[in-house]
């Protein structure tokens, strides 16, 4: 099957959540299909369609009529036979199935989606109802996210471990975009606050909250030491992760618009990736997370933006060595039993082959 894969403002590959997921989706896709994804003009991979810019917010909608012109030649020459568009695309898939004939799935993380993309898709991908307008969710099939699991294995933290806590402290490493939302400046408080073992809370991205999350570090006086690493490439992760005692994700989705009203109900790829890894990991609890994993067994859980619950979760599974074993043991198992990009592909072909099925039943 001819796939065209429209996320044209995101690096492939890239170090961030978006970067992550589109990675993964088209390397588990090209093993079964043909794939041509249009991506940011910053991708290195030399296989993509490397022309896309970032978000313009007020622009957004009329990205569509950008970039039809810019792709539609490339496009005609690969022939698709189904296009998958995730959300940033605002319609340019809608637009290019209509002037090709050919079906559109929508793949959506919220309502922020295109209402032509909506209207217009076939299908739509994601994990949860909430979010899909009610007159669109009778062509909504929900499937799960994935993690790469094998490029992950393997992963040795030995000089990580070495660089960051040369004292055997233990280690809290969160690996991401600085966003406002994620939480970090929660982690910060943390780490002043902190009264228990020896540690060193390491935080490997970059971002636009990360000049405040610095000056906030900075000013922290005593407590746990903040180390900030910088952007990695995704495929450089590994070593951090394995490096970790404990995984961290503070979103706090309350800072989000979309999710502040909505709430939030993505799959986190970046807990699937500690997860992977064996590592325990202490997240946010939400009636998503509770769906996605059981708490206090295969992922630990607070209130989000609670500093001080926080701060109690870290210090009570730092002290206990067999808790640590346990919960990363369990969320090990979880993620490689339901969460690879191989089986996510697997569900994308069978909605794509419903899509086609559909279209050409429409032309008979």
């Amino acid at each position: 099957m001819r796939v065209l894969y429209l996320a044209p403002n995101i690096p492939v590959p890239g170090s961030h959540g978006g970067s992550a997921h589109v990675t993964g989706v088209y390397r588990a896709l090209s093993k079964r299909h043909d794939v041509l994804v249009v991506a940011r003009r910053t991708s290195t991979d030399p296989r993509v369609l490397a022309i896309g810019e970032g978000l313009a917010p007020v622009l957004k909608h009329l990205m569509p009529l950008y970039y039809a012109p810019r792709v539609l030649a490339r496009v005609r020459a690969f022939r698709p036979e189904v296009i998958y568009e995730r959300y940033s695309a605002f319609g340019l898939g809608g637009l290019l199935g209509a002037l090709l004939h050919v079906p559109t799935v929508l793949m959506t993380l919220d309502r922020d989606a295109s209402p032509l993309s909506f209207r217009y898709a076939s299908r739509i991908v994601a994990t949860s109802e909430s979010f899909i307008p009610e007159a669109f969710r009778s062509k909504l099939r929900l499937v799960r996210w994935g993690v790469d699991v094998a490029s992950l294995e393997g992963a040795d933290g030995t000089r990580v471990r070495a660089e960051v806590a040369p004292d055997g402290e233990a280690v809290v490493v969160y690996t991401g975009s600085f966003a406002h939302w994620h939480g970090l400046d929660t982690l910060v408080e943390v780490a002043a606050a902190w009264q228990g073992p020896p540690v060193v809370f390491v935080l490997v991205g970059d971002g636009e909250d990360a000049p405040r999350v610095r000056k906030l570090a900075e000013a922290s006086g005593r407590g746990a030491r903040v180390v900030f690493v910088g952007r990695v490439p995704h495929d450089g992760i590994g070593p951090y992760i394995a490096a970790a005692d404990v995984c961290i994700a503070p979103y706090a989705p309350d800072r989000h618009p979309i999710f502040r009203k909505h709430g939030m109900d993505r799959d986190p790829i970046k807990v699937l990736e500690y997860m992977a890894l064996g590592k325990p990991t202490v997240t946010i609890d939400t009636p998503r997370m509770r769906a996605l994993f059981r708490a206090g067994e295969e992922a630990v859980l607070y209130p989000p933006d609670d500093a001080i619950a926080l701060r109690r979760e870290l210090e009570t599974l730092l002290a206990d060595g067999e808790r640590q074993r346990r919960v990363g043991a369990a969320g090990e198992a979880l993620v490689r039993a339901q969460y690879g990009w191989d089986r996510h592909a697997e569900e994308l072909t069978s909605i794509f082959e419903e899509a086609l099925a559909e279209a050409r039943q429409k032309r008979a």
